[in-house]
């Protein structure tokens, strides 16, 4: 009797506990920002990959933006070589729906995609949830337009995501659609914000105006697509509860009501999961007491006091492109993520998988040597946190007129020309990291003035590099610590050496 009173005390509690979780978080931004932006596994993490691979991957041509341009014959510049391109390529007659029976994906494999993306080191997995263009990649009820139905007839968001959690890794989806009312061209007075420079209003519009490609094609009044964003979301988050839910910059052409409606269902459903979720702001849509700042392809500054997120391009374009068949050199790739982990951030790729459904050889082997690098040196990344400086070097990181970010603090110029003249720090415990941003051919040792300045007070007690057995020497003076090379050059040291420093 004793026994099943307290079992049906536990299942009261566990029931209570429930309700308390899914009532925790009302939509109202005070109540909104009780949630930690950025919680612990998120700050270990450091790297991640996804994907854009979609109905536009199947012209490959000119990036995931093709169903946009393919409308706008006066858009100058890269906008007018697509519509050149799809009028010489496929007629005036050929939609964008008209690519969605050639998108197949029949060689698609989650395990294999996964299997690499986790082969590079990353710990955060994602998948596309739907780009500008109004194509779902879940089982959508609310959404007709989706690759369970239609193309693949795959429920690719489930199929990545059972992969991820078949190695503990955390899963990410991402969510594009809040630009989508504005994506595609539209006839005048179609929608209340045409000011938007955004947005483009056509007299003669060639979008297909039947009532049964509005989904599709956003067709519909700001009223019924703030719905229709929402909709969608609540539809993955209660399916499926992502680890992280990735913003673009649509968002913030969603009404704030639906924007707090979203995080307050998606916050207490975690929270009836027991699971610590992380959202991202491009811009202001979000409060950053709740968001990670998230800037596109650009590095910060200097140390955040809040952790941040920075994307960057797999391979020569976002989706996949069949005239570009190149991938980011796996040396600056390596360079980056140091270089963003120094300064508190999370650095994630991109990939662009063929419209068969296979990783790019050229992307898969820079993925290949990522996770060589950090098999070696991980240490240096995962679980750390910033130095009392990010690091000094010769390379000069500045923003430009064109740098969208820039508000923020970012800096977008230089990134690329990181190199061995350049180290940056991490830090876990009384573990120090100084990763050289390559190998310095004839170099005998390397200078850390960090020690003759912000660190000055700190005692070493011993060097070594990882991935050399190799005793390593050292000299302390004034100017600051003096670190000796290793003789032999330990593997993969041309991306990045690392020294290792135990602190007393």
């Amino acid at each position: 009797m004793i026994m099943r009173y307290c079992l049906s005390l536990l299942l009261v509690l566990s029931l209570a506990s429930r309700v308390s979780a899914q009532t925790e978080y009302t939509p109202e931004w005070e109540a909104l920002k009780k949630h930690q932006a950025a919680p612990g596994w998120f700050a270990d993490a450091k790297f991640g990959v996804y994907f854009h691979w979609g109905v536009y991957s199947v012209p490959a041509w000119g990036g995931e933006w093709y169903p946009r341009w393919m409308y706008v014959p006066d858009r100058v510049g890269w906008g007018e070589k697509i519509y050149g391109y799809h009028q010489e390529t496929y007629g005036n007659d050929f939609h964008y729906h008209d690519f969605i029976p050639l998108w197949k994906g029949a060689q698609f494999d989650a395990r294999e995609w996964v299997d690499a993306f986790a082969g590079s080191g990353a710990k955060i997995i994602g998948a596309i949830a739907e780009h500008h263009d109004g194509f779902s990649l879940w089982d959508s009820k609310v959404n007709p337009w989706n690759s369970a139905r239609m193309g693949p007839k795959v429920n690719v968001v489930k199929a990545i995501q059972d992969e991820a959690k078949a190695r503990d890794l955390k899963f990410m989806t991402t969510f594009h659609h809040g630009f989508n009312l504005m994506f595609y061209p539209k006839p005048e007075n179609s929608w209340t914000r045409r000011s938007s420079n955004l947005n483009i209003v056509q007299d003669e519009c060639k979008v297909p105006q039947d009532p049964q490609y509005r989904k599709l094609y956003g067709l519909m009044n700001n009223d019924e697509a703030n719905d229709f964003w929402l909709a969608k979301l609540d539809e993955v988050i209660n399916e499926y509860v992502p680890d992280y839910i990735w913003m673009d910059f649509g968002q913030r052409f969603i009404e704030e009501n639906h924007r707090k409606r979203f995080l307050a269902n998606y916050f207490n459903r975690a929270a009836e999961a027991g699971k610590d979720v992380v959202v991202n702001t491009k811009g202001d849509f979000f409060p950053q007491d709740l968001a990670i700042v998230n800037i596109e392809r650009a590095t910060m500054a200097d140390i955040q006091p809040e952790v941040w997120v920075t994307d960057f391009i797999l391979g020569s374009a976002w989706s996949y492109d069949k005239t570009r068949r190149t991938a980011i050199d796996p040396a600056k790739a390596i360079r980056i993520l140091a270089e963003v982990v120094s300064k508190n951030g999370v650095m994630l790729l991109s990939a662009g998988p063929t419209p068969e459904g296979t990783i790019p050889e050229e992307q898969l082997a820079t993925l290949k040597a990522m996770g060589e690098w950090l098999g070696v040196n991980g240490e240096a990344i995962y679980g750390t946190r910033p130095f009392v400086s990010y690091g000094e070097g010769t390379t000069l990181l500045t923003n430009d007129d064109s740098d969208a970010w820039k508000e923020f603090g970012a800096l977008k110029k230089g990134i690329w020309d990181l190199n061995a003249g350049d180290v940056r720090y991490t830090q876990n415990g009384k573990t120090l990291y100084a990763i050289q941003l390559g190998w310095a051919e004839g170099q005998d040792g390397r200078l850390l003035s960090v020690f003759g300045k912000e660190a000055k007070g700190m005692k070493v007690r011993r060097v070594s590099v990882l991935g050399s057995e190799e005793r390593i020497t050292y000299q302390r003076t004034p100017m600051g610590l003096t670190v000796n090379m290793p003789r032999e050059k330990p593997a993969h040291a041309d991306m990045a050496l690392v020294w290792r420093i135990e602190l007393e």
